[in-house]
């Protein structure tokens, strides 16, 4: 059974501070009154199977296994249950807040401008609950930092969850200059004996003068240099 409430969980995530207060797993027999939390207060929750409804906002939605929500600061909710199909579910409970010396990226903007998201689980959180039973139950060496990780994981998870999984822009946009430097290491790596200036120049689009003067701002050196390097 997983509920990690003491374990003092904090950690940054990009430019966010984040501070894990409450991680359970339960069966819902009863219904859970309609509520609401406060400023900076992030509440997600995994059904694992069983069918219920969740009320959000006065929005209604259906719960099953699978099914992945998350409650931000001042959402009002309530979770209803099916008395002859009971909910089983893991959720966790994150303070977010700004840290130091960061610009704030992709993921924590996510998880910070995120009110209420509801969906499928399409990254697999459920492993991850499951591994933090596991470290919960052995308590192994190097169990804090091993927690740590798992949310930090769970959260990014999130994040992937309400972009849709789509292809991160910083592995996206390279410079020309990197893409030329990457030719040209894998140039002079696999190729280094009968490459030429002309060769590698048309390899790079450039002129052999640009090649030369590229070469120089990007490694210090020539091209007779690289050579005999």
């Amino acid at each position: 059974m997983l509920n990690i409430s003491d374990a003092n969980i904090k950690f940054q995530l990009e430019n966010m501070m984040v501070k894990v207060l409450h991680i359970n797993y339960g069966v819902f027999y009863e219904p859970f009154p309609k509520h609401s939390h406060g400023a900076n207060f992030y509440e997600a929750h995994l059904v694992v199977s069983g069918s219920g409804t969740l009320i959000a906002d006065g929005e209604t939605y259906p719960l099953q296994g699978g099914t992945l929500y998350m409650t931000g600061p001042f959402v009002s909710h309530e979770q209803l249950t099916q008395p002859e199909d009971p909910m089983d579910e893991y959720c966790i409970q994150f303070e977010l807040s700004e840290g130091k010396g960061t610009k704030q990226g992709k993921i924590s903007r996510l998880l910070k401008n995120t009110c209420f998201w509801i969906g499928e689980d399409k990254q697999n959180i459920r492993l991850l609950f499951e591994l933090l039973t596991l470290e919960e139950e052995q308590k192994n060496i190097g169990y804090i930092e091993s927690v740590v990780n798992l949310c930090s994981m769970i959260l990014v998870s999130l994040a992937r969850n309400y972009d849709g999984c789509r292809q991160s822009a910083e592995y996206a946009s390279l410079t020309p200059d990197d893409k030329r430097m990457v030719i040209t290491d894998n140039s002079f790596l696999y190729n280094s004996d009968g490459l030429t200036l002309t060769e590698l120049a048309r390899r790079l689009n450039l002129s052999t003068r640009q090649t030369e003067r590229f070469l120089k701002k990007a490694y210090g050196k020539t091209f007779r240099q690289m050579k005999n390097r």
